[in-house]
């Protein structure tokens, strides 16, 4: 059924509880997995302007080191319990959502697994809420995992 499980990763303890569910999913489905991180680039005509989003000391640049560590060790972890994965560190000039539904298009995907941040209304309204985003915007099935410590709350 789901053969390509598209799985945005920010680098953080959030990341475990969404991969320990598509773990599990991808052995009994046989599915492959595709771990990416996102990283936003502000849009810009001037390649000096672009190009020094990703120079050494900047946020770019160390996003993409952390993602040069981070998911290799992953894509080893994984592939050692015999699933097929692969990774990619994404640039991208559109808003985190447009570009994680996008990569899932163009990636042939059949579906999308993210951590739910859960967070408040307000907090939605400052902090952008990528998960809802996603799942309003994506015509695949979206799985929502619940962070540990929320779930935790409410036992």
């Amino acid at each position: 059924m789901y053969r390509k499980i598209l799985v945005p990763l920010d680098g953080t303890r959030n990341d475990e509880v969404v991969l320990d569910h598509v773990r599990r999913l991808a052995k009994e489905m046989g599915s492959a997995l595709v771990l990416i991180m996102v990283y936003r680039i502000i849009k810009d005509d001037d390649p000096f302007t672009q190009s020094m989003q990703m120079e050494e000391g900047s946020h770019g640049y160390k996003a993409r080191e952390k993602a040069k560590i981070y998911l290799p060790e992953l894509e080893r972890s994984i592939a050692g319990e015999g699933i097929s994965v692969s990774t990619e560190f994404v640039l991208a000039d559109d808003p985190e959502a447009d570009a994680i539904v996008k990569y899932a298009d163009d990636k042939g995907c059949d579906m999308i697994a993210l951590t739910n941040q859960a967070r408040s209304g307000m907090g939605r309204w400052f902090f952008s809420n990528i998960e809802e985003k996603v799942k309003r915007r994506s015509l695949l099935p979206v799985l929502l995992v619940a962070r540990r410590d929320n779930k935790e709350k409410n036992r």
